[in-house]
């Protein structure tokens, strides 16, 4: 179970150190990427480095995925399937 729980404290803190940042240059952004409403979002820019470390170690996962209404008549995997992906990611 420590393995566990050393991979969720790492991406835990790559969440937040990742919404830290996209909150401090681009609030709107950091809201749409990171399904954040506007108090998350500004109480996260405030975050220091220990306080990154101390959230990332409370056994659970902090983060949540976007939830995205499928358009009608197909299923959410196809929905998910048709995202857009960003060209600049791939080689």
């Amino acid at each position: 179970m420590s393995l566990l729980n050393d991979d969720l404290k790492a991406i835990n803190f790559q969440f937040l150190m990742l919404a830290r940042e996209c909150a401090r240059h681009n609030p709107m952004e950091a809201m749409w990427k990171f399904n954040l409403n506007d108090t998350e979002i500004e109480n996260i820019s405030s975050l220091s480095i220990d306080e990154i470390k101390s959230l990332s170690d409370c056994g659970r996962a902090i983060f949540r995925t976007p939830v995205t209404q499928s358009p009608t008549g197909i299923t959410s995997s196809i929905a998910a399937a048709l995202l857009p992906i960003s060209m600049t990611t791939q080689a």
